[in-house]
């Protein structure tokens, strides 16, 4: 496999706590001077190089990661390997980013100081591969109806393993039902914004999704806009309208005739007392319908009558909106 690594330069180890590891390293007690630092060790005591390596137990996938070699001698030539991939001369400081995954990667030190006669020493540590949070995303219905349970799951790629936690909208984050979460909206909700969060298990690192979730809604305040009264051979307009989410859909009739859409134009060629006008609005995801009444009165002014009186009728003109023009269902048959 690929791995990306760099070492650098690490000068001296005038820190107290790694003077104090080192010597605990190489199975010295330190002796504290007055002002207390260590004092040096004569070279009577000189003992074998021992070495270690100190950095994290795991790395994840695409993220920088180093580890450091120590050893009791001020001034030794390390040699650092990641999986017998070598890095020579350059430190005690092995940086790199692991580009793909696996399950482990082994890194070696040796750490030698000719000058002083001493035999170089090794020591090894054993790297966990982690992978993710990645590619997270929620997976569920497009729409929500109120008072309707709804199940939402939410997927990352995650090694060795992901927990999971949500959050519906400015509420408080939820765990403990693995990655599914229920909701069931109300009937004053427009929509529900729900956030998922996966934390990898080892590492701690997170990654949230977010889905925005529109909740149907009516048809409500659904009526026919129009004049009340009309005169004979007068051509005039209706449209009906309805609040709806996502959208409606409607089926518009005078008297017997019916076509679908939500706008009509009437001319009347006979005198009537009155015509009645109706509208049915359905919801298109959810189904629900309602409806919308509209009498409109004749005027008895005659403007035009029919040359053959016996012929005379109501004549009913209906012009669509293009906008609406839908197959139209009426509670879970077909509409006229």
């Amino acid at each position: 496999m690929d791995h990306t690594y760099t070492s650098k330069k690490n000068g001296g180890h005038s820190d107290l706590c790694r003077l104090l590891l080192l010597l605990f390293l190489t199975g010295l007690q330190p002796v504290l001077s007055a002002d207390g630092e260590p004092e040096p060790d004569d070279g009577d005591n000189r003992g074998e190089i021992s070495c270690a390596i100190v950095g994290p137990d795991y790395v994840t996938v695409g993220v920088p990661s180093s580890v450091e070699c120590l050893a009791n001698c001020p001034a030794c030539t390390y040699s650092m390997t990641l999986d017998e991939q070598t890095a020579q001369g350059q430190g005690n400081v092995l940086a790199f980013t692991v580009s793909s995954w696996v399950d482990a990667l082994t890194v070696t030190c040796t750490a030698a100081e000719d000058d002083q006669g001493r035999s170089a020493t090794t020591s090894t540590k054993k790297l966990q591969v982690l992978d993710g949070p990645a590619n997270v995303s929620i997976t569920g219905p497009s729409l929500l109806h109120p008072s309707v349970s709804h199940t939402y799951s939410c997927h990352a790629r995650c090694r060795p393993s992901c927990t999971y936690a949500w959050r519906i909208d400015e509420g408080p984050w939820i765990s403990g039902q693995g990655n599914v979460l229920s909701i069931t909206p109300l009937e004053i909700d427009n929509s529900k914004t729900l956030v998922c969060k996966a934390t990898n298990s080892v590492s701690g690192l997170f990654v949230a999704a977010t889905q925005n979730i529109e909740v149907t809604s009516g048809p409500s305040e659904i009526h026919i806009k129009g004049p009340d009264v009309i005169s004979i051979s007068e051509k005039q307009q209706f449209v009906c309208s309805a609040e709806c989410q996502p959208s409606c859909r409607y089926v518009s009739s005078v008297n017997s005739q019916t076509v679908r859409g939500n706008m009509m134009e009437v001319t009347v060629d006979h005198p009537l007392k009155s015509v009645t006008l109706k509208c049915e609005a359905q919801n298109t995801a959810s189904r629900r319908t309602a409806t919308a009444t509209k009498t409109v009165q004749i005027s008895e002014s005659f403007r035009s009558l029919s040359s053959r009186p016996e012929e005379s009728s109501l004549l009913l003109a209906f012009i669509l909106s293009a906008a609406h023009t839908v197959t139209a269902l009426h509670s879970g048959s077909s509409l006229l």
